[in-house]
């Protein structure tokens, strides 16, 4: 009763929809496709899945017919809606084409194809909006996650509002289209650009490749020669707030940041303006300006050797917290420019793997790191490989904001084509 209670106010919400369109039944638009594999012990098969938020379809590892046993396979057949009914809650939606065909699927993998009166990639544009995502979890009964299964009499019974016009739908998708070959386009350029700058990492930090004007001969430093270490506050972030009247900033989760540096200007000016004191804080906590600092513990062994260096010439107080070691320079010898980059080599990482230790957490300890060896140029040639990986950084990060200005933008006409609150033009595509 409750579920027919939601679906009427569904029903409800269409009627702003243009009075124009119609508003059916997914049964009255799909017939299903089921055509069962009567599978051969020693022949080779193919099967597919399909990756949840609308990510498309993948490829298994080819299978003998003797190692699928007695589970249920069904030939793929192309141009259908396919679901995969443990995770369509999760927008485990995809289409099938050609290149699939004469590939296989388990009985979780039911496909539709249409009656001729809906275009299936209006459908799955459709089940990507928070409001399709909705309707295929209230046609998923049941608790979290492996629980919640498609049911297909409910996928059947869900209803959609859709152009009358077919011509009306496949200008939509036409549009919709264009965006994501736009976003896919980008996001190819991004990987393209960060290919390219791990290269500039590889070769202009190890000395491969020396920029012009430069000869002076590398030195080969342990990172113990050019820093000494302390440690984080051994307190919880929770447990340094609960000092009453006190402010600190503190800088503990490393091993979660993206970062490779961090102002603390800029984060100190989220914080309410409270009196900071410090009396009773051992200063060795405190980040200053120059400062690196490494995680100590990480889910992943990579993640050890995530690095932020510290940017705080103002001398805020900002504390490191737990799980994190302080690297303070004893010298000049680097400068900050060149620290956001030079550990980032493969000869770096590759020697923080070696150390790290742990088996579902991965450690490492200030003497391990004060082992690990980097090769370290001039002064001047520093700032100009440092010049160079920046402008690389900078570039990246250009990208991808306009990837996700691209990702707003699709996002904005989905919600105004397919609730027909913009209309596409009659004779040409808009």
């Amino acid at each position: 009763m409750k579920r027919n209670n939601e679906y009427s106010v569904i029903k409800k919400n269409y009627k702003d929809y243009p009075s124009d369109w119609r508003t059916i039944e997914l049964g009255n638009l799909l017939e299903k496709v089921r055509r069962p594999v009567e599978v051969i012990s020693n022949c080779e098969y193919h099967e597919i899945g399909i990756r949840s938020h609308g990510k498309g379809l993948f490829y298994k590892e080819t299978v003998k017919g003797s190692d699928l046993g007695s589970k249920s396979v069904f030939w793929i057949e192309a141009d259908c809606l396919i679901i995969n009914i443990v995770f369509a809650w999760e927008q485990a939606v995809g289409i099938t084409t050609a290149q699939e065909k004469g590939m296989i699927a388990s009985h979780r993998f039911p496909m539709w194809k249409s009656k001729g009166n809906v275009e299936l990639n209006y459908l799955l544009k459709f089940f990507l909006t928070p409001f399709g995502k909705n309707l295929l979890e209230l046609a998923s009964p049941g608790g979290a996650g492996r629980n919640k299964t498609l049911g297909q009499d409910e996928f059947n019974k869900i209803l959609v509002c859709i152009p009358s016009n077919i011509e009306e739908q496949q200008k939509i998708i036409k549009i919709l289209t264009t965006w994501d070959k736009a976003i896919d386009l980008k996001e190819r350029l991004i990987s393209e650009k960060k290919q390219q700058k791990k290269w500039l990492m590889q070769n202009l930090l190890t000395g491969k490749k020396r920029l012009p004007g430069f000869t002076d001969e590398w030195q080969e430093v342990w990172l113990g020669d050019v820093f000494v270490f302390d440690g984080g506050i051994p307190v919880s972030r929770n447990e340094l707030h609960m000092n009453e009247g006190i402010c600190y900033l503190h800088y503990g989760d490393i091993h979660k940041s993206n970062k490779s540096y961090i102002d603390v200007k800029e984060e100190y000016s989220f914080l309410p303006k409270m009196l900071v004191s410090v009396n009773e804080l051992n200063s060795n906590y405190l980040l200053c300006d120059g400062d690196v600092a490494f995680a100590d513990a990480s889910e992943d062994y990579e993640g050890t050797c995530k690095y932020v260096v510290v940017k705080n010439k103002e001398n805020i107080p900002f504390i490191a917290g737990l799980h994190t070691i302080i690297a303070r320079p004893t010298n000049d010898s680097i400068s900050d420019e060149f620290k956001q980059h030079c550990f980032g080599s493969f000869n770096v990482k590759r020697q923080f793997a070696i150390h790290a230790n742990g088996i579902s957490v991965y450690g490492i300890s200030k003497r391990s790191i004060a082992k690990i060896s980097f090769s370290l140029p001039s002064l001047p040639e520093q700032t100009a490989i440092a010049n160079i990986l920046s402008t690389a950084d900078h570039e990246i990060d250009l990208h991808q904001k306009q990837l996700e200005e691209l990702k707003k933008q699709k996002k904005a006409l989905m919600q105004q084509l397919l609730t027909g609150i913009v209309r596409v033009n009659a004779e040409k595509v808009i």
